[in-house]
């Protein structure tokens, strides 16, 4: 285990420094002068250099990127050209609705996916199992954002239920919390459900196939009975790998929810950042989910080691 954590920790560690070169070189290669942006097109070229020279920008690329770099390591993102807010600062607080959003949407929707996709395994040859797999059809079928406006013209517009757009942490009025949060949620949990339970119905029925299953039921359990008790642990196990992976892309993914229903998270302050041509709020940002998604797959390859531990024993071959 020790050395199957060591060999992670490296690969995420050198995954993160070439992407950071690659997301400050990308952003560079874009062009545009920051500084110009900001003081406008009239703006006198002793005014231009003098606002580059204080931001930084005239420096060497390579001085930039290392700077930056240092201030990955400690904290320290700089601050944000047009507005002056410190980047780290807003990073800390955008983050908290982002996770909400994401960790809501997946206590709902691995379960939900686990017992359709169940459901649908053990009557895969009835009537029954063609409605769930019709729904998973059409929840991989709506994009978020339309099932999002949908929601909003339905329980926001039409009846009242629920805020069309905002935020309320719950730290401040829970129920305003869940008021707030179970239309976005919602819109989100229709397509990630739909995957999830997709690969939960193919997974429960290849292990109903195994001679356990078969055992358990010449023991006399009924075909229900044998795949919850003896298959169901055994299906999920492919769900681990569906479920981070997805939660990975809600994180990433949240931009255009966070967008329709105005929720300040981190996809919001990415949209801003790029309208207002924001680099350093860009690449810092889009470094963080980065991150996001390499410490993901961290916690994937330990969670196999521990779910399958005959990976810890398979030798590197050439």
């Amino acid at each position: 285990m020790r050395r199957l954590i060591f060999r992670s920790g490296v690969t995420l560690l050198v995954s993160a420094l070439f992407g950071s070169v690659l997301v400050f070189a990308l952003l560079r290669m874009l062009g545009g002068d920051v500084a110009l942006l900001l003081l406008g097109d009239e703006a006198v070229p002793g005014a231009v250099e003098a606002l580059q020279s204080e931001l930084g920008l005239n420096r060497p690329a390579y001085v930039q990127y290392l700077d930056w770099l240092a201030g990955l390591a400690t904290g320290d993102l700089g601050t944000s050209y047009g507005l002056g807010y410190d980047i780290f600062d807003q990073i800390r607080s955008r983050i908290v609705p982002t996770l909400f959003l994401a960790v809501g949407t997946m206590i709902i929707s691995v379960p939900l996916a686990l017992l359709l996709g169940t459901y649908a395994a053990i009557h895969v040859r009835e009537r029954r199992s063609v409605f769930v797999d019709v729904g998973a059809q059409l929840g991989l079928a709506v994009p978020a954002f339309w099932a999002g406006l949908l929601l909003v013209l339905l329980f926001a517009v039409k009846l009242g239920w629920f805020p069309a757009t905002g935020w309320v942490p719950p730290t401040e009025d829970l129920v305003g919390f869940f008021r707030s949060m179970a239309l976005p949620v919602t819109a989100l949990v229709l397509g990630r459900t739909a995957v999830m339970t997709r690969y939960a119905r193919s997974s429960m029925i290849e292990v109903m196939g195994e001679d356990y299953i078969v055992c358990a039921r010449s023991r006399g359990r009924t075909l229900r009975g044998a795949a919850l008790r003896h298959g169901l642990r055994n299906a999920s196990i492919p769900l681990v790998t569906v479920g981070i992976l997805q939660f990975g892309s809600l994180m990433v993914g949240a931009v255009v929810i966070e967008n329709v229903f105005a929720i300040p998270g981190m996809g919001r302050l990415l949209v801003t950042g790029v309208a207002g041509r924001e680099v350093i709020v860009v690449q810092s940002l889009v470094f963080v989910f980065l991150l996001i998604i390499l410490t993901l797959n961290f916690i994937l390859d330990i969670v196999y080691g521990f779910l399958d531990p005959r990976i810890l024993d398979k030798p590197v071959r050439s």
